[in-house]
């Protein structure tokens, strides 16, 4: 009957698609083994940890290591993006959106240094939030590190949490060059998309995974360019416990 084929197609897409999360999470694990000894290595070799080293081989080194740490938010994005495909419930919990955002500017500190732009993080007030921790760190990994990727050497990315309007708001804002209008509406689309993102440099899957956790906490994701004068993005999440929710999100 209709309603049997129908069960039964939809039956083997969920097994494809439960196929491919675990094809994901394999590949994943796999990457990670390598690249963790390629980034340890490359950042012994740039601290000169075992005698000095030519001037030109530590920068080398350092370039090592930032693409190591590039293509680990790449692989964490792909198997964010599988999980989030495959229903993956967020666990969230109360907790300090401001210290989230500290420890994540901290881990980018070095790349912001090797690209000689100022990385801070304004602390006005403890801001609280009811998140999922590691989406969150995901999320500002992505955006600190798509901000530093867009900014010229001398320029600065500012990285702030906030209170309004019901939500918690964490912001990353550049001094990079800005987007026209056109811009950001392919950036709009790339969203919706997903694999046009590829088409605009550091628009595609990283700012995907960002909105899809946004909108998995009951938030969302908001940008502001202007050419010439910098970008601004941001995510707000509901600042409580909504009523009736769920602590598993």
């Amino acid at each position: 009957s209709a309603a049997m084929e129908a069960r039964e197609k939809a039956a083997r897409a969920e097994t494809a698609l439960e196929a491919r999360t675990r094809f994901f999470a394999q590949t994943s694990h796999e990457l990670r083994q390598p690249l963790n000894a390629i980034n340890g290595f490359s950042q012994l070799i740039s601290a000169g940890m075992f005698g000095p080293i030519a001037p030109k081989y530590r920068e080398y080194a350092q370039d090592i290591l930032e693409a190591g740490r590039h293509l680990g938010l790449v692989v964490d994005d792909v198997l964010d993006l599988s999980k989030i495909e495959a229903g993956h419930r967020i666990l969230c919990e109360k907790c300090s959106l401001s210290d989230l955002l500290e420890r994540a500017v901290h881990f980018m500190q070095f790349e912001a240094d090797r690209k000689k732009v100022t990385l801070m993080f304004e602390d006005e007030e403890d801001i609280q939030a009811f998140v999922d921790p590691k989406a969150v760190h995901q999320i500002a990994l992505n955006l600190i590190s798509n901000a530093l990727k867009f900014t010229p050497a001398g320029g600065h990315v500012i990285v702030k949490a906030f209170d309004s309007n019901e939500f918690s708001w964490l912001a990353v804002s550049d001094t990079g060059v800005g987007m026209t209008v056109e811009e950001l509406g392919r950036m709009s689309r790339a969203f919706e998309q997903g694999a046009a993102g590829r088409e605009q440099k550091g628009s595609g899957l990283g700012l995907s995974v960002v909105r899809a956790f946004a909108e998995l906490h009951g938030g969302g994701l908001e940008i502001e360019s202007r050419e010439g004068g910098g970008t601004t993005v941001a995510v707000y999440f509901p600042a409580l416990l909504p009523e009736g929710g769920s602590p598993a999100g």
